[in-house]
């Protein structure tokens, strides 16, 4: 009997029985006491059906060991299965495809990170582009453009003014903008031209601009968003050399906003329409009787009528108190500042912005009044001058 048993062990050590070969495959399990000899015929059948039907891997196959299938001998359920079962998959592919396929994506990324790279774009206000061999400068703010010719010098010609003329009219007849027009010839007052008067007209578009202290061509051509070589071609310069106090012409450029309006009489708006009950100046007090001075306009109007912001600033004060009632002040540009007083409500925030003709209030009867009215004031250098010398210019 022992040497039976030791027979069938040098047996099993030489050629894989088909017990071993069912328990590696997972037919049966590894503690089974079952030998071949326990097997009967159709069960070896089966058994070698099942050997048959389960495929090995093939070596070398993978790309790496990194995605072999991972192996689970104790059975348990995995909760990475999902992601164990996707990198099987991948597994599968040759390793030749698979760099392939990986090269592709890399070429891919790389190509969309280029794509993306934004081309620089013009400055916000401006935009210059070729048309028809000329340079055109394009505002956006308003639409217009600018023809430039960069080859042409500049040059001033005189205009006598006729009877009649607005500046409106002669910058549409020279086919320049009204700023070329008033910076030339640094009108205060539009609506003062006199006939006779002799005017300078620029044979392109644009304005004078006088040379300060520090200054240089780029950062001039940067202030007034221009290209630095039309204003070089303009003025026909050959070097850097710059000097303080020279009128250089810069083409396209364009006025300071409250300058335009300053000069077109539209710096300060009236707040609201109505007759003038008070007017800036001595008066008697119409409580007191007594003589004083009234630094303000007194615009008469009904309750509730709306009050509008004069010129563009921010809301710098606003309250309520004994002598103005509801109050509001609003400070602009180059130390102006304007003052709304006697309002039934204010319908704007302290450090709002507001633009030239916003409603900012409802006119009232508040405080030491006498009747409904906006009691309207303009400090300039935080001293009251008379709204009328910046509304309405005549």
């Amino acid at each position: 009997m022992k040497d039976i048993i030791a027979a069938q062990q040098i047996q099993r050590r030489s050629k894989p029985s088909l017990l071993s070969k069912a328990q590696k495959f997972r037919v049966l399990p590894n503690d089974s006491l079952i030998s071949d000899q326990h097997v009967p015929l159709r069960k070896k059948k089966r058994l070698l059906e099942i050997i048959r039907s389960v495929k090995k891997p093939e070596a070398g196959k993978y790309p790496s060991d990194f995605f072999r299938p991972p192996k689970n001998p104790t059975g348990r359920k995995n909760s990475f299965g999902a992601l164990k079962t996707a990198l099987g998959m991948l597994s599968r592919i040759p390793k030749k495809v698979f760099f392939i396929l990986l090269a592709a994506l890399f070429l891919g990324c790389l190509v969309l990170m280029i794509n993306f790279i934004p081309e620089p774009e013009p400055p916000e206000d401006l935009m210059v582009r070729e048309h028809s061999g000329r340079t055109l400068i394009t505002d956006n703010n308003n639409g217009d453009e600018i023809p430039l010719d960069l080859t042409e010098t500049f040059a001033w010609q005189s205009y006598t003014v006729r009877s009649g003329d607005l500046v409106e009219t002669i910058a549409r007849r020279y086919g320049l903008s009204i700023d070329a027009i008033i910076a030339s010839n640094d009108l205060r007052n539009v609506r003062r031209l006199r006939a006779g008067e002799k005017l300078r007209i620029p044979n392109m578009d644009g304005i004078p601009y006088i040379v300060k202290t520090g200054d240089s061509y780029s950062k001039i051509a940067s202030s007034f968003n221009v290209p630095l070589e039309a204003i070089l071609d303009a003025n026909d310069i050959q070097d850097d050399r710059i000097k303080a106090g020279t009128v250089l012409f810069v083409p396209g450029a364009r006025m300071d906003k409250n300058e335009l309006r300053r000069a077109l009489g539209e710096l300060f708006i009236w707040p609201i329409s109505g007759k003038i009950s008070s007017g800036y100046g001595y008066r008697n007090d119409p409580f007191t009787g007594t003589r004083s001075f009234h630094a303000a306009l007194d615009i008469s109007a009904n309750i509730g009528t709306p009050v509008k912001a004069s010129a563009d600033g921010r809301v710098s004060d606003l309250g309520r108190n004994s002598l103005y009632g509801n109050f509001l002040i609003i400070t602009h540009a180059d130390n102006y500042q304007t003052m709304y007083a006697h309002l039934n409500r204010v319908l704007v925030k302290k450090g709002a912005y507001v633009n030239q003709g916003t409603t900012i209030a409802l006119s009232g009867n508040t405080g030491r009044s006498t009747g409904p009215h906006l009691h309207f004031m303009i400090y300039k250098n935080t001293r009251a001058i008379n709204p009328l010398e910046e509304l309405n210019k005549k």
